[in-house]
């Protein structure tokens, strides 16, 4: 749900809607606390939805930490599974070699390619189905001479080959692997209920505007920073391709 919306909307326009939302919150808790004075019980309740909110957050920032440590680990992982099959496949007869090396430099260029069009769908697309061929392409010509060559030779390519295509599936599982919708839904219901509480003041008549604008651009911050950390194809926090890039570029030192 919260991809879908996405792509519908931009992130920034989503944000301005929760704070306004949040605004809102605020000046009905304000008007409820001159219709309906008498809740002794606000400030008490203040501090555990306030309470409720910031450990949620704990929660969510955990769960979104976690999962993108795992992408950053599985970049590095296919970099070495990729560097592995690159070295290996010098043990493989001409002209069987090149063309594996040939199609693993045209591999990771895929990646790369991929991971700057990942807000692009069709495109995206397009590279994963043309980097899944070159995978199917290597298996093949693996396959045709495999049997003729030893058998340490045999097992360490195969057992390469097979490691670049398990951690491809790895990272395009840990893409998917986001924060339930169900957190984000009871974060906003968390922190609308703790500004209609922090707006009711039935003891003022003046609204505490200097507050209300800090605590609504605060947690609209937090809770689109969290949203940042946890979609790998959105916003600026995003996961580093360099070990793909220095492998590039040791691939061409060792044609």
């Amino acid at each position: 749900m919260v991809v879908g919306i996405l792509d519908i909307l931009p992130t920034w326009l989503i944000a301005l809607g929760v704070m306004g939302l949040i605004f809102v919150a605020l000046e009905v808790g304000f008007r409820l606390s001159h219709r309906r004075p008498g809740l002794d019980e606000a400030s008490a309740l203040q501090a555990s939805v306030l309470g409720l909110v910031a450990l949620l957050l704990s929660f969510s920032f955990s769960m979104a930490e976690e999962r993108f440590s795992q992408r950053r680990d599985l970049v590095v992982k296919e970099a070495n599974a990729i560097g592995t099959l690159y070295l290996r496949s010098g043990f493989l007869p001409e002209p069987t070699r090149t063309e594996m090396r040939s199609r693993l430099r045209r591999y990771v260029d895929l990646r790369l390619e991929a991971y700057m069009a990942v807000g692009d769908r069709e495109r995206f697309n397009q590279l994963r189905d043309e980097a899944d061929q070159i995978q199917g392409k290597l298996w093949s010509a693996l396959d045709a001479i495999v049997l003729q060559q030893p058998t340490g030779v045999q097992t360490l390519v195969t057992q390469g080959l097979n490691d670049v295509i398990d951690v491809s599936a790895d990272r395009l599982s840990a893409a998917r692997n986001l924060i339930p919708d169900t957190i984000f839904v009871l974060l906003l219901v968390g922190v609308l209920g703790s500004g209609l509480l922090l707006g009711y003041q039935p003891e003022t008549h003046s609204r505490a505007w200097i507050c209300w604008t800090v605590f609504a651009v605060m947690l609209t911050a937090v809770m689109f920073t969290l949203l940042d950390l946890d979609l790998p194809d959105r916003g600026r926090i995003r996961t580093s391709q360099q070990p793909l890039v220095d492998l590039r570029r040791q691939m061409e030192a060792l044609p």
